[in-house]
């Protein structure tokens, strides 16, 4: 079975500023990962592409090379790439794109799949359009009830209204923490307005709710739903917003849990679309722990990824791939706690 996974981050696509080498790390950390699963599996053949200067890690690589079960594209322009993504495309039974939302980069590269005639892995393209658009998803939230952060659109009218600090201000289609700022006062807020209104409509302002961070994963295949257990994620605010990986599973009362799953069961009954490995942010507020709310949906492969395959022995790519076969569910190791960093470095503890 033929598998192109594209990173888009490090696949040459593009080129990266300073500001978002912490993003590119992750997806560096996200594709060793998937592919060393992948080539775990003897009947796997794997085809990604990388930017001349990324090199991987893999302790099987250069073995799957000569095997010639890995084939590694070398990119010098995002052109050259567009070409290989086709050719990788129409070679592939099956394609993972891993892809930011911001600039609509997950839907396009997925359009691009399909219009390639490629078998995608994930969502459907109409999930992924919606949950990449915070706002949008926030309005169907509301719509039905589903308990989430109260959102508006940032708008010089709101500026004018009464707001409440502190606040958070996030990018509508945002992705890994780009874009977000908090606000302690109303001064730090006008300070940064005139930047901020020349796009006006393409950013978020939110209460900066005290409370945990979490962050799960559903692997959703026909019928049937496989919660991973909830993790919490490290998040640093000392110098602007900091994404610093997180711990599995995440220290809360067991008592919490049940109102999660339920939450994530009725997000999930409300998008039929969502497929394969999806991540899903979540918030327990302080004053209501056992309020959980939806901070925002991921319909793609996470950071994350690279702990929850350190806590079992299953092979989580293997079911990504082949959602349409039955697996037991997978079982977890018990009695440790996995810390992953941003950069794919994972250290496995006792739990206390």
């Amino acid at each position: 079975m033929n598998i192109f996974v594209s990173e888009y981050l490090c696949s040459g696509a593009c080129e990266l500023s300073d500001t978002e080498a912490g993003i590119f790390r992750e997806g560096t950390a996200m594709l060793e990962a998937v592919i060393s699963d992948l080539l775990a599996l003897p009947h796997m053949r794997v085809i990604t592409s990388l930017q001349q200067n990324v090199e991987l890690k893999l302790p099987l690589l250069e073995q799957a090379i000569r095997a010639e079960r890995l084939q590694i594209f070398r990119v010098d322009t995002p052109e050259q790439e567009r070409e290989i993504f086709k050719t990788a495309c129409l070679a592939s039974d099956c394609v993972l794109i891993i892809a930011p939302e911001f600039e609509e980069l997950l839907s396009r590269r997925t359009q691009q799949a399909l219009d390639y005639g490629a078998v995608v892995s994930g969502p459907d393209l109409t999930t992924i359009q919606l949950t990449a658009d915070k706002w949008r998803l926030f309005e169907m939230m509301q719509e039905h009830s589903l308990p989430t952060i109260p959102t508006r659109l940032l708008s010089a009218e709101l500026l004018r209204s009464a707001i409440t600090f502190p606040c958070l201000i996030k990018h509508r289609f945002g992705a890994g923490g780009l874009g977000l700022e908090a606000f302690e006062n109303e001064k730090q807020l006008r300070n940064r307005w005139n930047l901020l209104s020349s796009a006006e409509g393409q950013y978020l302002f939110q209460p900066f709710l005290q409370g945990k961070p979490l962050s799960t994963v559903a692997l959703i295949r026909p019928g049937e739903r496989d919660y991973f257990p909830v993790g919490e994620q490290q998040i640093s605010w000392d110098q602007g917003f900091a994404y610093q990986g997180g711990s599995i599973p995440a220290d809360i009362d067991q008592s919490m849990l049940p109102s999660i799953y339920n939450l994530l069961d009725r997000v999930c009954d409300l998008l039929p679309g969502l497929a394969g490995y999806v991540g899903f942010d979540i918030l327990l507020p302080d004053d209501s722990p056992h309020e959980p709310l939806l901070v925002e949906i991921n319909p793609r492969l996470t950071t994350s990824y690279t702990g929850y395959r350190r806590l079992t022995q299953d092979n989580l790519a293997e079911r990504m791939m082949n959602l349409e076969t039955e697996f037991p569910r997978i079982t977890w190791q018990e009695g440790v706690t996995v810390r992953f960093q941003p950069d794919g470095t994972v250290s496995l503890n006792p739990q206390l």
